[in-house]
């Protein structure tokens, strides 16, 4: 097995090991492997954590028990997201985030954690199944009914994915960023409210958009628009979530605001459970990832794409390592 290491930006590592199969767990090829610059960002900060990045893969069945149903070289996207429990508490750990990630040639992975994809899915869309997954649970915890409006700050793959996730649960997003050019992005998949804080002023703006009301959700969903952004465009006694995985970036509240217009906050952090409903979304045509691979690459060439990502962050959507 060979996997890259990243123990921080200065230091890169491919390590080779013996890679043994446990019981009730599969063997899988990678052939696809997905990385952000938000993901080598958690590599920018001195910690112990993770060391191995991935969270979204595309890989082969190469070794599975034969009671698990699963032929040597099916298709599978893997889902990064382990259940366990502290203390009688359920919870889940995220592949890449909490634990280590993808970015190898062979990668062992708990059963239930691989599903077989349809021939009608290309890699380059399975890849995002995990964000669809994300998504859906976050319009879970959304108590919304038809026609209410979403405030999306930060289009990131995930806020991407959530606008269109809006229209397809029959909100109205309105998509905050400042690139332009994924805003065009959004607007070419039918999102028809953008802003971009250069030259909107938003609140302005989501009031005439809302009729005076503002918006009765907001989601905090990329690094790049101040998370402020998300309580002060949201109606009195709105929800606001936190959506995505460990943000790394420390930002500022506004408690005022969030205790004078009695906000309710919620966090949302996997897609655990939704992997199968992101499927279906894809092989139906609902969620469009055309545009937010902006850069593929070969395994050998992960180092050099980390140093990149460190000196311009967030100017790719996702990038995409081909492994075989």
């Amino acid at each position: 097995m060979k996997t890259w290491q990243i123990m921080n930006l200065d230091c890169i590592k491919l390590k080779e090991s013996t890679l043994t199969r446990a019981e009730n767990e599969v063997k899988v090829k990678m052939s696809k492997v997905a990385i952000s610059s938000t993901d080598i960002a958690y590599f920018a900060e001195n910690h112990d954590g993770t060391v191995v990045p991935g969270h979204s893969g595309v890989a082969y069945i190469s070794e599975a028990d034969e009671s698990l149903g699963l032929k040597m070289g099916s298709r599978v996207v893997v889902s990064p997201f382990i259940p366990y429990e502290v203390h009688g508490v359920k919870k889940v750990k995220v592949m890449g985030v909490d634990c280590d990630g993808l970015l190898s040639d062979f990668v062992c992975v708990p059963s239930e954690n691989v599903y077989q994809l349809p021939d009608g899915i290309p890699d380059e869309d399975a890849i995002f199944a995990e964000y669809i997954a994300l998504g859906n649970n976050v319009f879970e915890n959304m108590d919304s009914n038809k026609g209410d409006y979403v405030v999306i700050v930060g289009a990131s793959t995930l806020g991407l994915v959530l606008a269109q996730l809006a229209i397809y649960y029959q909100l109205v997003p309105i998509l905050v960023d400042l690139d332009a050019d994924k805003l065009r992005l959004a607007e070419h998949w039918g999102v028809y409210y953008t802003l971009n804080p250069t030259y909107d002023n938003l609140e302005r703006r989501v009031e005439e958009i809302t009729g005076g009301r503002m918006s009765e959700f907001s989601i905090f969903a990329g690094e790049g628009i101040p998370f402020n952004n998300t309580v002060r465009l949201v109606q009195d006694k709105g929800v606001v979530i936190i959506a995505g995985y460990s943000a790394h970036a420390k930002h500022q509240l506004d408690m005022d605001m969030v205790l004078n217009k009695q906000l309710t906050i919620k966090g949302v952090g996997n897609g655990y459970g939704e992997m199968s409903s992101a499927i279906n979304l894809l092989a139906n045509k609902i969620i469009k990832t055309d545009g937010l691979i902006t850069k593929q690459i070969d395994f050998d060439e992960v180092p050099e794409m980390v140093r990149e990502c460190a000196e311009y962050p967030y100017q790719h959507n996702k990038i995409l390592v081909n492994i075989d």
